[in-house]
């Protein structure tokens, strides 16, 4: 019975131990591939300042600085907690979760400031917002959650994130923005402005050295 007993605990062990690093390596993928997307978005509205006025620039500009800035610490954040020791890792995961709440917040008020009339641009605008948040959306299931316990915090999944649908990985969330942002809409000035706007999930040496296997 104790050698039964031992072997579950070291079982749940392992297993708690693979449920709290596993996501690591995903969340920096997508969250690498977020930064060049979101930063598209204010590319593409420069570009249409005819359809897209000033103050919608403005917005657009000031939302999507916030947004990069927080993906850029959740960058950081997750490089710092593989480094850092088990007591101060629960803290880190807790700015993980905060920047990825910033992200969402900033991203989820866009639409509702701004006034494009052009309905395909609209529209254009709306879908790269929304898949946008969607993936940080669902990003945020794959972090764990820091829930205190009797002597140390200890770190597991929400049951209301378990039920949350799991994020595109990084090569599936740039498959889809780039369709998404090169499809036609039949304004000629909108699809020319985002006909260059792709994004790639590895560099351009990486790309170069795998004769165009990797995207």
């Amino acid at each position: 019975m104790k050698k039964a007993l031992a072997m579950i605990v070291i079982s749940s062990a392992l297993f708690c131990s693979g449920c709290s690093t596993a996501w690591i390596g995903e969340a920096e993928q997508i969250v690498s591939v977020l930064v060049p997307a979101s930063t598209n978005l204010v590319t593409l509205a420069a570009t249409l300042q005819g359809s897209v006025s000033p103050a919608d620039l403005h917005t657009i500009q000031a939302a999507d600085t916030q947004v990069e800035s927080d993906l850029q610490l959740m960058q950081s954040l997750i490089a710092q907690y593989q480094k850092a020791e088990a007591a101060t890792q629960p803290g880190l995961l807790g700015q993980i979760q905060a920047a990825t709440t910033g992200t969402q917040s900033e991203l989820s008020g866009i639409l509702p400031s701004l006034h494009i009339k052009d309905a395909a641009t609209q529209a254009k605008v709306s879908a790269v917002v929304g898949l946008l948040l969607s993936e940080v959306q669902s990003m945020a299931a794959i972090v764990p959650l820091v829930k205190p316990g009797p002597s140390t915090a200890r770190m597991s999944l929400a049951p209301t994130q378990i039920r949350q649908q799991p994020p595109l990985t990084a090569g599936e969330f740039v498959s889809s923005y780039n369709a998404l942002m090169t499809a036609k809409t039949g304004n000629i000035e909108l699809d020319r402005a985002t006909s260059g706007l792709r994004i790639h999930a590895h560099g351009k040496l990486a790309r170069w050295a795998s004769a165009g296997l990797l995207k």
